[in-house]
């Protein structure tokens, strides 16, 4: 048997092996639309097209060349050892019991299953790998023809377009592509082809090992996360004769794409003699319960968690090829003028990265799920492009919080510290940025006064109760707007308006005089200094003027 642990990440190091093949074909590809489409004579293009499109399908070849050798290799010794401790945990459940069984090593039926098993998987994966070559082809034609439509159209210029088709090749990735026309990604193919060849190869040896022996009954592992289909027979036994009282193999769908040893299934399965099963009901109920918080408090089950975590991981991936692809342009670029361009891409798609990477650290932490390092990796993401994308979001947020002047969230580490984990600063942080942004507030003002003053409104007037009557309970971001003024103000014709100190707005709320507007839904309490707004059902601080 093998624990749903082990077989998760039985495919890491071939995943490995592989994303570095993906990122030769993405930046190979890259390349080629770089060097065609800085070209303007159409007749020139096109010679220079099917050139590089020629070389393009040999270059792949050789790369898929290159790496299958170690491929093999180490799928190989991946079978091999995922068969002995598969037989191993078998083996002394059957000598507890009495029974002698043979060591792999010395079993020729379990040694031919194993081979068998390897070879398929390793077919599988050259036939799948193969496909490449088509598909970066045709990725490469509808790049290359989608820019040279775009820029003949005038809608683009032939720089844009240029960098939107690299962008799309990298989106795309290196695909994989099956009979039936259904693509994957090829980490995601060769992940699943792995821990496919490895669960039935090991669940076959040991239904062999147990026919040999006389074990009739076997016990299903389980694990939290199982997908739905597979949850109600996960935990329990299962007749090799179909002996009542006990699940078959129809009932498992042993066999199937979709059921017990299919496609992507973690579960295993070992001998069993009666008594103590490894899984109560209690246990098995537990794995299926709603018990994980999202970030915005919503309860999930494990499964659905999961799935969410690897919607984050392929985003992650994404951004990192698309990094790759332009970094391969940057360096392989002529015109000056598209270098910048391809740079300037880079560096959005870094500051992408970097939230990304945050966005999916901020829900592991808040659902205690397990980073998978190995799933958002992208192995040939050396560590000159990462530096660079870091390099490159840490220089996009020090130019942006001095825009702002965010003086006091002085990295983007911080930052990303806020955004996760302080949700009523980072609102105060998104009202600050927008009220620069739209003009409402001067940069000069800073964040660090602005959350000054923030806290001084909480703090004074906050459960005030005013001349009217009313309690005050918040305050609006248009009324601290209004307490700093602003050099140009937007709404009235860029005229300059100037703050309201908040003693004066206090003075107004205690002791002014008060008018109903707008119907009733606003009470203005005013003094010969200032006029305060205030919601007569909600306390809410709707604004301030000077007189």
């Amino acid at each position: 048997m093998l624990t749903p642990e082990q077989l998760a990440h039985c495919a890491d190091d071939i995943v490995e092996l592989y994303s570095q093949l993906e990122e030769a074909i993405v930046r190979d590809v890259a390349r080629r639309i770089v060097k065609t489409g800085t070209m303007t004579d159409t007749a020139i293009w096109q010679t220079q097209h099917m050139h590089e499109l020629g070389t393009l399908n040999a270059d792949i070849l050789s790369s898929i060349s290159k790496y299958s050798g170690k491929c093999e290799s180490e799928l190989k010794k991946l079978f091999e050892d995922a068969a002995i401790t598969a037989t191993e945990y078998d083996n002394e459940i059957y000598r507890k019991n009495g029974l002698t069984p043979k060591s792999i090593k010395v079993s020729d039926t379990q040694l031919q299953i194993l081979e068998a098993g390897f070879k398929k998987t390793q077919g599988n994966l050259s036939n799948l790998t193969l496909t490449t070559a088509v598909s970066s082809q045709t990725n490469f034609i509808n790049a290359c023809s989608l820019a040279e439509l775009k820029a003949t159209s005038g809608a683009f210029s032939p720089q844009q377009a240029i960098v939107d088709a690299i962008k799309q090749v990298a989106i795309n990735g290196a695909e994989v592509v099956y009979q039936s026309g259904h693509k994957d990604k090829m980490d995601v193919a060769v992940r699943r082809n792995v821990m496919t060849g490895i669960g039935q190869t090991t669940g076959q040896i040991c239904l062999a090992n147990a026919q040999e022996l006389g074990c009739d009954l076997m016990e299903i592992t389980a694990h939290a996360g199982a997908r739905p289909s597979h949850s109600y027979w996960q935990g329990q036994v299962v007749s090799l004769s179909g002996r009542k009282g006990y699940l078959s193999l129809s009932d498992i769908g042993y066999g199937s794409g979709d059921g017990f040893k299919g496609w992507n299934c973690r579960h295993d399965w070992y001998p069993y003699f009666g008594g103590t099963r490894m899984y109560d009901e209690e246990k098995l109920k537990q794995m299926d319960a709603k018990n994980i918080e999202y970030p915005d408090g919503s309860m999930h089950t494990l499964y659905e968690a999961e799935q969410k975590q690897r919607a984050y991981e392929r985003k992650i991936r994404e951004s990192k090829r698309i990094l790759a692809a332009y970094d391969e342009s940057i360096k392989n670029a002529d015109d000056e003028a598209i270098k910048k361009a391809y740079q300037n891409i880079f560096n959005k798609e870094s500051v992408k990265l970097k939230n990304r990477e945050a966005e999916l650290n901020n829900f592991c932490d808040k659902t205690g799920l397990l980073k998978r390092n190995d799933r958002v990796q992208k192995y040939g993401f050396g560590r000159s492009t990462a530096q660079k994308a870091v390099s490159s979001a840490n220089k996009h947020y020090k130019t942006w919080s001095k825009e702002h002047n965010i003086n006091n969230i002085k990295t983007l580490a911080e930052y990303y510290n806020v955004k996760y984990n302080d949700t009523e600063r980072y609102a105060l942080l998104k009202n600050y940025v927008s009220s620069i942004d739209k003009g409402m507030l001067s940069p000069l003002t800073g964040f660090d006064k602005y959350e000054e003053y923030y806290d001084k409104v909480q703090n004074e007037l906050i459960g005030l109760t005013t001349a009217s009557g009313i309690k005050i309970k918040s305050q609006s971001k248009h009324f601290l707007e209004r307490v700093f003024g602003t050099k140009n103000d937007p709404t009235h014709n860029d005229k300059p308006r100037s703050g309201v100190p908040l003693s004066d707005i206090e003075d107004a709320l205690i002791n002014g005089k008060t008018k109903s507007t707008h119907n009733g839904d606003s009470i203005l309490h005013y003094t010969d200094k200032c006029g305060v707004t205030v919601n007569p059902y909600t306390g809410n601080l709707i604004q301030v003027n000077l007189k």
